[in-house]
């Protein structure tokens, strides 16, 4: 098994944020909590359901850096800041996991939905961590 490596520093837009992109171990590929409150555009994205597709872009996005894919998921903590906007988050999640990872989807293997109100910022109403266990190459 190779040796941990960092993914390097996280950038939405030009702003570098203050924790990693995550870090790689063998085949393993382990996502800090990854957010959308801001696009990589730099603009504000308001809501739970922008802000689910714009977490589970940048979610995908990152994976593909460190040679993996949404359908490689094994865990998913799903961090939702108030439990009026729980079912809205699932409707945005499950609608990307159809579009992007429907394996993941049919099989429902991730877990942990957690309301947790106090995430780093009040404008953000979700937040998401991953472990991917990536596919051995043939």
């Amino acid at each position: 098994m190779s040796a941990k490596r960092g993914l390097g520093p996280l950038f939405y837009g030009a702003a570098e944020q203050p924790w990693s992109r995550g870090a790689a171990a063998g085949e393993f590929v382990f996502l800090s909590g990854i957010d959308g409150v801001i696009d990589d555009e730099g603009r504000t994205v308001v809501g739970i359901a922008g802000q689910t597709r714009t977490t589970l872009d940048r979610i995908r996005a990152l994976l593909a850096d460190a040679g993996a894919e949404p359908d490689d998921i094994v865990q998913l903590d799903q961090f939702v800041a108030d439990p009026a906007e729980r079912a809205e988050y699932m409707r945005a999640r499950d609608e990307w996991f159809a579009e992007h990872a429907p394996g993941l989807l049919d099989e429902r293997s991730y877990a942990s939905l957690l309301i947790y109100p106090a995430l780093a910022t009040p404008q953000m109403r979700v937040e998401i961590r991953v472990v991917a266990h990536k596919k051995e190459e043939s």
